[in-house]
């Protein structure tokens, strides 16, 4: 069982993506070809709109709650010009046997990655089932300095109050912890369901640990692990990437791929 497991009734509700990532994604989906893969697909946030845009899509992730979640809003969605298979797997150790054009691992995904064994895992396997000439590009955080060293509040604050078609209403809210030491994002989250007569009928605790990377070690992993860096972006509108930045967005090639790549390069520095 995953961990993710516990989200997947409420993932969608409250985890709504960055701004302007999906756009970004589904059209580098689309600008690239498929066949596509998604790891970390969830419950089909970016799997589904590239596959409705015409790309063949593989969504892989490790919880089963989530995929179920994904299969029931693709039929739907109905027929659609591009196809989507869901993959049930561990990003660390899949094995597809096959290669694809565009490899994507989107929302900060990476960073449920908490080891540098786990991390250089997944990518061998992307290096893997990335064909000859194509693309792989990932984001994650970047935090500043001040974010990881500002007190965080002792109990837990409000997150987000969402009205249901029923007449219920979710509410959410979150404790944090920033582990310095591990580079980890430790929260702890309480979702608390009633219905429209405000009696509770559902109530979760639900961890979440993520690991972040500064750009150096970024730069390093990335190359260790047998990719070229096309570029690094700073945002969804491919800005270069600043002190200012709040996410990098890494635009990869395989390191003995010979093609041409149609990327302006945008580097904060070059670590090479």
């Amino acid at each position: 069982m995953s961990a993710f497991d516990g989200w997947a009734d409420y993932y969608d509700l409250i985890h709504r993506g960055l701004p302007g990532e999906a756009e970004f994604y589904v059209g580098q989906a689309v600008r690239i070809g498929g066949p596509a893969l998604e790891l970390g697909c969830g419950t089909g946030r970016l799997a589904i709109p590239m596959a409705m845009s015409g790309v063949d899509v593989v969504g892989l992730d490790n919880s089963a709650g989530m995929l179920e979640i994904c299969r029931e809003k693709h039929a739907a969605v109905g027929p659609v010009s591009g196809s989507l298979e869901l993959v049930e797997a561990d990003m660390t150790v899949f094995s597809l046997r096959r290669q694809f054009r565009f490899v994507a691992m989107a929302y900060r995904t990476i960073m449920h990655l908490h080891l540098p064994a786990q991390q250089r895992a997944a990518l061998k396997c992307v290096r893997a089932h990335l064909a000859p000439g194509g693309i792989f590009i990932l984001n994650t955080w970047a935090p500043s300095p001040s974010t990881i060293a500002a007190p965080q509040p002792a109990g837990f604050v409000e997150a987000g109050r969402y009205d249901l078609p029923d007449g219920g209403v979710v509410r959410h809210s979150c404790r944090t912890h920033f582990d310095g030491y591990l580079q980890r994002l430790v929260e702890e989250h309480r979702i608390e369901e009633t219905d429209r007569s405000g009696r509770v009928v559902e109530s979760r605790s639900l961890p979440l640990v993520r690991t972040w990377t500064t750009l150096r070690e970024m730069d390093n992993l990335v190359r260790l692990s047998g990719f070229d860096v096309e570029a690094v972006f700073g945002d969804f509108d491919c800005n270069p990437i600043g002190p200012s930045s709040t996410e990098m967005i890494w635009v990869l090639r395989p390191s003995d791929d010979p093609a041409s790549s149609p990327w302006q390069k945008s580097r904060a520095r070059d670590f090479s």
